[in-house]
């Protein structure tokens, strides 16, 4: 491409850019300009109240408040032990300085990838662990890190710490108001950062597998890697923040780095609304409230205010997680939107075009699969053809949806062979399998609570997406923003298929039962699906969704896929399907064909 040419359509991409930035402008967005204003002139406005070196050192620790947000906020996984990111940044960052000439930036930067190392095998080490055993893990690592600076002198430097000495700071000279104002844009930018992530994918994927992991899995999000990067994305920030915050200080002392740490910050981002961009930030400001009631309690008392500050801290949590109350800028939210009517951007409501009929069909050979003494699929084998739906019926416990969790890569087979064409996916993955075309929807009324209907079939849509990575999402390349135009439409045209598209911006907790499980169908079905595995899609239905969701799978059948129908309601089963597998314990032991209808 010719170098006008190349310049043309750089100047055209920002001009759309800027154009949807002025477009999507909210309340919101007016709230944080002003936000970020007075937090740049606050040196001004409070120089006779507080010292310039105090406020740098909270702006320090609101950038590392708001990288524990990428990991509490967007994967709902409760990290207490972002304190030892920031020591793990801060030490790397002191022996660079100490040891090498290199730029006082780069050696920030460094400690920023060690602590993201550290992060990364953190995040692996829990990847498949509940909430309750993530918590306990990141506090133990917290306690690990503190313990290793407390008994390795030559890493942390004793009790004395580690003198650190001082270096120009992009090419200024690195005095507490420059220190601040460099933490007030490094956590600006981490704030965007993480709207871009929320808004994009990456954080639409975590916040399905942080409701319903089962359902997220069901639709090939892959939630393990996600987990591993949101906890690296969040040791990085905070190692950043540690690594220049020990500039500042021009002293690494292995005591600021301790559990306690990490309580503070967590204590910050609950309070302050971990889901908000601005809510980590919002409560360090807290924090910095409570230390000054400490002091007035221990100037009461006659001891230090120390002694009081986490007890007050561990008390304001307590109040915000038991009594139900919500953290402060999501309350903020809320009351906005009380007073000030919203802008809703339009949605694209043309059709995409439809993706090229399914010609390959699944077939299941000798699938066998034992849980200790008990067989629940003895060498079950059959075909799903395209355009066609085959019901598999048996009383319960005959092990229907045990040869589902097969087909589908949830348990792998004892023995046997799942092919979908003449790909072998007898060893892919669920995520893979998603990927070749083999979705599964689950038995129980599974959707991801408070988001939108829409927003399930955008997890569904994400799994054909090419253009999502971190890169351009953080950026909003011209290639990602054009996806996210065509993943909108796409995802509407899914709701269509299925009937809800009155109900696309409707929260899935205020829809019907039947309504949830068409829902969980039409993210299947954003999937561009060859194969549709469907437990029990008629629970709970009254009869005229009944009516209607047999309109439903009709035409789905028609439009190429093949379907694996498990269902107890007979009436359903004789309404659609061209085929019925009857199973008794574990074994197929009938296969009628029906007159399609």
């Amino acid at each position: 491409m010719s170098t006008p040419a190349a310049a043309a359509r750089t100047s055209a991409a920002l001009r759309e850019a800027a154009a949807t930035a002025r477009s999507s402008w909210s309340v919101t967005a007016s709230a944080a300009g002003v936000a970020a204003a007075l937090a740049v002139f606050a040196p001004l406005v409070l120089s006779g109240a507080v010292a310039t070196d105090t406020l740098a050192s909270g702006a320090y620790l609101a950038l590392a408040a708001t990288g524990l947000g990428l990991c509490v906020g967007l994967a709902g996984v409760p990290n207490v032990a972002q304190g030892a990111f920031v020591g793990t940044g801060a030490f790397a960052s002191a022996h660079m300085l100490r040891h090498t000439a290199l730029p006082a930036e780069v050696c920030a930067l460094v400690g920023a990838l060690a602590a993201a190392l550290l992060g990364t095998a953190a995040g692996f080490a829990v990847r498949s662990l509940d909430s309750v055993r993530v918590a306990v893990a990141t506090w133990l690592l917290s306690w690990l890190v503190a313990l290793a600076l407390a008994g390795l002198p030559w890493l942390s430097g004793g009790a004395q710490g580690l003198v650190v000495p001082t270096r120009r700071l992009f090419g200024l000279n690195p005095t507490p108001l420059v220190h601040y104002e460099l933490a007030v844009l490094l956590t600006g930018l981490c704030a965007l950062a993480f709207v871009a992530l929320r808004r994009g994918p990456f954080g639409l994927d975590l916040a399905a597998a942080a409701r319903h992991r089962g359902a997220a899995a069901a639709l090939g999000v892959p939630m393990e890697r996600l987990r591993v990067s949101a906890f690296a994305a969040s040791a990085f920030v905070g190692g950043l923040a540690g690594g220049f915050a020990v500039q500042l200080d021009v002293v690494a002392d292995p005591t600021a780095y301790g559990p306690l740490l990490s309580f503070e910050l967590l204590v910050a981002v609950l309070v302050g609304g971990s889901a908000a961009a601005l809510g980590p930030s919002a409560g360090v400001i807290v924090l910095g409230l409570i230390a000054l009631a400490a002091r007035a309690l221990g100037n009461l008392a006659g001891v230090s205010g120390s002694r009081f500050q986490p007890m007050l801290e561990a008390l304001l949590l307590l109040a915000v997680l038991t009594t139900g109350g919500s953290a402060l800028v999501p309350a903020a939210w809320e009351l906005t939107r009380r007073f000030v009517p919203q802008k809703h951007r339009r949605r694209p409501v043309a059709a995409r075009s439809s993706p090229a009929s399914p010609t390959e069909g699944l077939r299941a050979e000798g699938l066998t699969k034992q849980f200790g003494p008990v067989t629940a699929v003895d060498g079950a084998s059959f075909e799903l053809h395209p355009g066609s739906i085959t019901a598999l019926v048996g009383p319960n416990g005959s092990g229907k949806t045990t040869i589902l969790r097969l087909l589908s890569g949830t348990i792998p087979a004892d023995s046997g062979r799942t092919e979908l064409g003449r790909t072998d996916l007898t060893a892919r993955t669920p995520a893979e399998r998603v990927h070749a075309g083999v979705v599964r929807t689950l038995q129980a009324r599974a959707y991801f609570g408070e988001l939108s209907a829409r927003e399930h079939a955008l997890v569904g849509v994400n799994r054909t997406r090419r253009h999502s990575g971190g890169f351009r999402t953080l950026f909003s390349t011209p290639q990602f923003r054009a996806e996210n135009e065509e993943s909108e439409t796409h995802a509407l045209a899914a709701l269509a298929a299925l009937g809800l598209e009155a109900r696309a911006e409707r929260p899935a907790s205020g829809l019907t039962g039947a309504e949830q499980q068409r829902l969980m169908i039409a993210a299947a079905l954003a999937t561009n699906p060859t194969v549709l595995l469907l437990d029990e899609p008629s629970a709970g239905a009254a009869p005229d969704d009944l009516e209607q969701l047999t309109a439903l799978l009709r035409s789905l059948r028609s439009r190429g896929i093949a379907i694996l129908l498990v269902e107890h309601n007979q009436a359903l089963v004789h309404a659609v399907a061209d085929e019925v597998l009857e199973l008794e314990q574990g074994r197929i032991v009938r296969r009628a064909p029906l007159r399609r209808n």
